[in-house]
């Protein structure tokens, strides 16, 4: 879906996806540590415009990047699915050598139970993920179900873990994720400035 929802904090922002990230986003979910986690899409770079050509005329779907401050793509994530006060959060995936997940995952939340007005958040990940589902835990979410072969990766069905996070519970924990979130920010900034005048591996 097209919208103009830009979030910014903790040395990052997200911004709506564009047409010219698809060359990033294959990179990004072509990196080994994502490889067996997310489900299968687009193999280049004109299949991942075509995705989000069909994405952009798509309702009820908010898929950002995230990028340092001085523009520097970070990662992808996505609130989608929106169906009443309900919705899906997911479409995570970040580059492995900075620390963008907490901040981005703490934007996108406020957002939702903020200005989107939802109440509760699902989201979804390979059953043989526990590191993933761990940190969720530790966030505030509870395993709600096992939903089986809702994901093909690598052409093979898999098991997926649903997870559920309520307004009402994200408020109750928002404090203790903070502290994290802040340190995530300063490495982000010091990140950057090595980054800077690089040619990035996609380009």
């Amino acid at each position: 879906m097209r919208h103009d929802i830009h979030l910014e904090g903790f040395n990052l922002r997200l911004r709506p996806v564009r047409i010219e990230d698809a060359a990033f986003i294959v990179w990004l979910r072509n990196l080994d540590y994502v490889k067996g986690n997310v489900g299968d899409s687009a193999k280049d770079v004109a299949g991942q415009e075509a995705w989000l050509r069909a994405y952009f005329e798509r309702e009820g779907d908010y898929y950002f990047i995230a990028e340092s401050l001085s523009g520097i793509p970070l990662g992808t994530h996505g609130i989608y699915n929106v169906k009443g006060t309900s919705a899906e959060k997911g479409r995570h995936i970040m580059r492995p050598e900075v620390m963008a997940g907490v901040p981005t995952g703490i934007l996108s939340t406020e957002m939702a139970f903020g200005s989107m007005g939802l109440r509760e958040l699902r989201v979804r990940m390979v059953a043989t993920n526990v590191t993933v589902q761990s940190l969720h835990r530790k966030s505030g979410f509870k395993q709600v179900g096992i939903i089986s072969a809702a994901q093909i990766i690598a052409g093979k069905p898999v098991d997926m873990i649903e997870f559920l996070i309520t307004a009402e519970d994200w408020f109750k924990v928002r404090e203790g994720q903070l502290p994290l979130a802040r340190v995530a920010g300063a490495q982000v900034l010091e990140w950057e400035k090595t980054q800077l005048g690089k040619i990035q591996p996609w380009c």
